[in-house]
């Protein structure tokens, strides 16, 4: 659970307390991203939001078999306000005869990493932080779960 520091809320002491993260006022810039540092970043929690199957591409004719993949995508939001919004693409594959969902591309996002000061630290910053965070955690049973209710 995320809770957001505001000018004289006055439950600072209880939160601290009760084990919840706190990070400063999120808000949203004038361009639509919502910025935060890398530290801030990690202490909020994203829930999943949507996951789907990419539709079928057109065939590809060629004589015998031809090799095919399923590909899909997946969402994935915070509790804060303004929100923060992650999305990325994904192909199924079969490793030891087990189903595997691995993350394509970049994840695609409002998020804009910046630094201590203020800057932005850029769109290829963002993105490899964001990149490391869509490896360090399993949200392939989320997906698995929206697919197959």
């Amino acid at each position: 659970m995320i809770t957001l520091d505001r000018p004289g809320n006055g439950n600072q002491d209880r939160r601290e307390a009760q084990g919840i993260a706190r990070i400063p006022m999120i808000t949203l810039s004038h361009d639509g991203y919502v910025r935060l540092t890398p530290e801030c970043f990690m202490q909020v929690r994203l829930a999943h939001l949507h996951s789907g199957v990419d539709g079928d591409r057109p065939p590809i004719l060629t004589e015998g078999a031809t090799l095919s993949s399923i590909t899909g995508y997946t969402e994935w939001i915070s509790a804060t306000r303004p929100a923060i919004t992650i999305g990325w693409d994904w192909q199924m594959t079969a490793r030891d005869g087990q189903i595997q969902l691995i993350p394509l591309g970049y994840p695609r996002s409002n998020l804009m990493l910046i630094d201590e000061h203020g800057n932005d630290l850029g769109p290829s910053a963002t993105e490899a932080l964001l990149r490391s965070w869509v490896g360090s955690f399993e949200w392939q049973p989320s997906v698995h779960k929206a697919l197959h209710p």
